[in-house]
């Protein structure tokens, strides 16, 4: 995988999966965004387990969320490519094992690059992308 790429194994595609990571997610509000954070599930290992080798962590995954509300095809489309580029950009400073939903709200329409990085930092800086404990909200 390049450095930098965002592979399918990175994405969020599945309705079941939008849906697990909103109803028992930590939700955070941004300027522009719902942000819903959950520690991902972790599947029991298949085959023969090999003790010397550590289970290698799941990757943090990316879903998007953007309603016919928010604006036309190419505004959503946009909103889209800015918070997936900001994922990619920075998704190494994200712990691993998360699965991350982001839900634009209408203000996202207008938002820049910048601005959907300034939610990001915002996130960061309040420690907000780590859950203490599966499936804990925040009240």
């Amino acid at each position: 995988m390049r450095p930098l790429g965002f592979p399918a194994r990175l994405r969020i595609k599945q309705r079941r999966e939008f849906l697990r990571v909103q109803r028992r997610g930590r939700k955070h509000h941004v300027r522009h965004f719902l942000v819903f954070v959950m520690p991902r599930l972790t599947a029991a290992p298949q085959g023969p387990v090999d003790a010397a080798s550590p289970p290698e962590p799941q990757p943090t995954r990316l879903g998007i969320t953007v309603t016919r509300k928010v604006g036309n095809a190419v505004v959503r489309n946009r909103i889209k490519r800015l918070v997936r580029e900001v994922f990619r950009q920075h998704r190494s400073r994200l712990p691993a094992g998360l699965d991350i939903v982001w839900v634009a709200k209408q203000q996202a329409a207008g938002a820049t690059f910048a601005q959907v990085l300034d939610d990001f930092e915002a996130l960061v800086r309040r420690g907000d992308l780590v859950s203490p404990q599966p499936g804990a909200r925040k009240r």
